[in-house]
């Protein structure tokens, strides 16, 4: 029994020994003792090789600071371990004789259970210590151990995280997948005394880029290097640099997604980034020897516009190439001191695949350049390489042609060929400070025309020559003789014109009421034919292509009256011809009306054909039948009305026909216009004897008359009473009246001879009965 005793009372002191205010003191970590996060917990150790553990439990990722006190002359070591014992983070207290406070160390982690071991460092056994475990719930927070890709912590992109590198050895590796092409942006924040190094990698170890945080005394803001990247998964790597012991730092991965970034590793042909046409591209040279490579393809011939920006104080070297490194053009950007905009240089090229080889030309390592290909689709720009009669491009006659001077010794070449004989014409851009040269010649190299531009200051316009040539193939030569090579640019063509157009190959009819037609003989299928309104300049009022040797346009309305078209030709593979001028009639004027034509066939004077609701200068013609026939009168009219004297029309009635022609139009149809007759000699009394009979029917005899002779007898001067009329059946003829009056009197006989009008009245007396 007293044995038992002697053990309890020894089991009693062990656990005095082992518990101090109620904090449980183990030998080691499979005994630790449970502890809150957020509190503080104190004990002593009991000798030198005594060493405590406690257990912490975090149910969610985040980051821990283990704070213990410090006091003078005495020092704790304390660590923060895994389950497998791994240290990850660790600290001695500071034991100098005015220490104060508590030291501490941070390390983010992930859920779990974690251990807290105490351990004498100097001088420490039997005093007490003072810990605590703050927690902070966190996913933006390291997770150690994160010492290795395999151990690497998953992040997002575009979040702040933070960490701490305990030592030289260490490393924190942080993993991110990007679902689209994009640009990466590693930024870390910058600390006075501090550093850090951090690279963006693969899987394989390959590094993208890295950069240091600065670490200078007045530093703010973030440290930042960029790479564009195709979609994957990729790693961050970070160390310290210098004095980075225990302190937290913070970095960040930004992402924006695009198709236009540089996707690296793209330093070679083989592994290139395929290039958009007309987009803009933005990447960075990492190192000085570092290229980047594009490629593009065309799908047809066209100019391609290679740009760089220009920024003060670097420079990038862009070249154009082929899959055999055969270079088409080179770009510098400009580095001066206040430069802005673009640089840019042009090439033509026929359709195929290219490359772009972006380097380092003064001072761009990690500096953002923007990259730009843009194309525009022709057959009218050169296609290098056209340096030799072999590669000459193709060139058709009359159109321009564009192209650049690449290099002090480039020359372009171009073939054509002329149809037929004729008068080429060949122009080349005049561009101020710059003298081109251009030489026409066979494939023998005889020249047969030369060509140079004005290099002054203030050149415009196009240089040109002309020369009569044979049909057949030519070499069109352009050279620079003088002025800046470097990406020079020229314009040139050569003309053959169509001959002229015979006028009397052309047939015009400038129909009234219809469509006019212009008809066109001796052409050659496929010649278009303009018809213009003017000499020079002026409307295409009509045109066509010739499916034969004749074509026939048709106009709706040339012009009421005369005048002229201009008729070019354009002959295939030649320039349209000078212009004829082609005259005209105008339309046929409109007929007079018979309200506008007055007649007067006058008797012993001058017969007259008065008109009305004319104009100036209108022309009156008077003819004698309705077609054919004689021309009695004409004339041209002063005014808006006219007369027209005609010596005799005719004693009896009829017609007169009756035109008008306008000012610059035909003649018109004839009017027909009746006329009366003029008017029957009186009779004489003598012709005459009146009977008053008595009791019987009053007679008037009237002789020396015609047959068809109309005899009228008035018992006045005028106006009156008919008291008889007959129409004469011979040469005489006999009237009744039943009562002229029982006295002396007198009555007044007319005679109206046929298609005449009737006489003046002739008095007769008569007797009474």
């Amino acid at each position: 029994m007293k044995q038992r005793n002697i053990l309890v009372a020894i089991i009693l002191v062990l656990g005095l020994l082992i518990f101090s205010k109620g904090n449980a003191v183990l030998a080691d970590a499979g005994d630790a003792v449970s502890i809150n996060t957020n509190q503080s917990y104190s004990s002593t150790l009991k000798d030198y090789d005594d060493e405590d553990y406690y257990k912490v439990t975090l149910a969610e990722d985040g980051n821990i600071i283990l704070s213990m006190n410090q006091k003078a002359n005495v020092s704790w070591y304390a660590s923060i371990e895994n389950s497998s014992g791994e240290v990850l983070e660790d600290f001695n207290t500071d034991d100098s004789a005015m220490v104060s406070g508590a030291a501490s160390r941070q390390v983010g982690l992930p859920k779990g259970t974690y251990y807290i071991k105490i351990d004498n460092y100097y001088n420490a056994t039997g005093v007490k210590y003072t810990f605590s475990v703050q927690f902070t719930k966190s996913s933006f927070y390291e997770k150690e151990s994160n010492n290795s890709i395999t151990a690497a912590n998953a992040i997002d992109t575009d979040k702040i995280y933070k960490g701490t590198i305990r030592d030289y050895d260490d490393s924190d590796f942080y993993k991110f997948t990007i679902s689209e092409d994009g640009n990466i942006a590693l930024s870390i924040k910058n600390k006075a005394g501090t550093s850090w190094s951090g690279h963006i990698q693969d899987s394989k170890g390959i590094i993208y880029e890295d950069l240091n945080s600065d670490d200078s005394e007045l530093v703010d803001g973030y440290s930042i290097t960029e790479v564009g990247l195709p979609k994957g998964t990729y790693y961050i790597k970070l160390n310290g640099y210098s004095s980075y012991s225990h302190v937290p730092y913070e970095f960040k991965v930004g992402y924006t997604k695009s198709n236009f970034y540089e996707k690296e590793s793209n330093n070679n042909v083989t592994s290139a980034n395929s290039l958009s046409l007309n987009q803009t591209y933005y990447g960075r040279i990492s190192e000085y020897d570092d290229d980047d490579f594009y490629k593009f393809t065309l799908t047809s011939d066209g100019k391609v516009v290679l740009s760089l920006k220009n920024l003060a104080g670097s420079s990038w070297e862009a070249k154009i190439h082929n899959s055999k490194g055969e270079i088409y053009q080179t770009l510098y950007s400009d580095d001066s001191e206040l430069v802005d905009g673009y640089a840019s240089a042009s090439i033509g090229l026929p359709k195929g695949t290219y490359y772009i080889k972006v380097t380092n030309y003064s001072n761009t390592v990690n500096k953002q350049y923007e990259l730009k290909a843009a194309f525009t689709g022709s057959n009218n720009y050169e296609k290098e390489f056209n340096d030799n009669l072999a590669t000459a491009n193709l060139m058709n006659l009359n159109q321009l042609y564009y192209g650049n001077s690449n290099t002090s010794y480039d020359k372009d070449i171009y073939k054509f060929t002329l149809p037929a004989d004729g008068n080429i014409s060949v122009k080349l851009k005049q561009v101020p400070n710059m003298e081109w040269q251009a030489t026409v010649q066979n494939s023998s190299g005889t020249s047969y025309v030369e060509l140079e531009t004005n290099d002054s200051e203030l050149a415009t316009g196009y240089a040109t020559a002309n020369k009569m040539m044979k049909k057949g193939t030519y070499y069109l030569v352009i050279e620079r003789n003088y002025g800046d090579y470097f990406n020079a640019a020229y314009a040139a063509s050569v003309t053959l014109q169509t001959s002229p157009i015979s006028a009397s190959k052309v047939k015009l009819e400038n129909n009234k009421g219809k469509d006019d037609k212009i008809s066109v003989s001796g052409l050659v299928k496929g010649d278009v034919i303009k018809v213009y309104n003017a000499s020079s300049k002026g409307q295409v009022i009509a045109q066509n292509t010739a499916g034969s040797s004749t074509l026939t346009l048709s106009v709706k309305q040339i012009g009421l009256k005369s005048g002229k078209v201009y008729i070019s030709v354009t002959k295939a593979g030649m320039t349209e011809s000078s212009r004829v001028g082609i005259s005209y009639t105008g339309e046929q004027s409109d007929p007079l009306k018979t309200s506008q034509v007055k007649v007067y066939n006058n008797k012993g004077k001058t017969d007259a054909v008065n008109i009305s609701g004319v104009s100036k200068g209108d022309t009156i013609k008077v003819y004698n039948a309705s077609s054919k026939g004689k021309l009695l009168a004409t004339k041209q009219v002063t005014g808006n009305s006219g007369s027209i004297s005609i010596k005799q029309l005719g004693t009896k009635s009829g017609k007169v026909y009756v035109t008008i022609t306008k000012s610059g139009m035909k003649e018109s149809g004839r009017t027909a216009v009746s006329y009366k007759g003029e008017q029957t000699t009186a009779l004489k009394s003598a012709q005459i004897k009146v009977t008053n009979n008595k009791k019987k029917n009053d007679t008037i005899v009237v002789k020396g008359i015609a047959k068809g002779d109309t005899i009228k007898v008035y018992n006045a001067s005028k106006n009156g009473k008919l008291l008889a009329s007959g129409t004469s059946k011979a040469t005489s003829s006999t009237l009744t009246v039943k009562q002229l009056g029982t006295k002396s009197g007198k009555v007044y006989i007319t005679i109206t001879k046929s298609g005449m009008t009737e006489s003046s009245r002739t008095s007769v007396s008569f007797k009474k009965k």
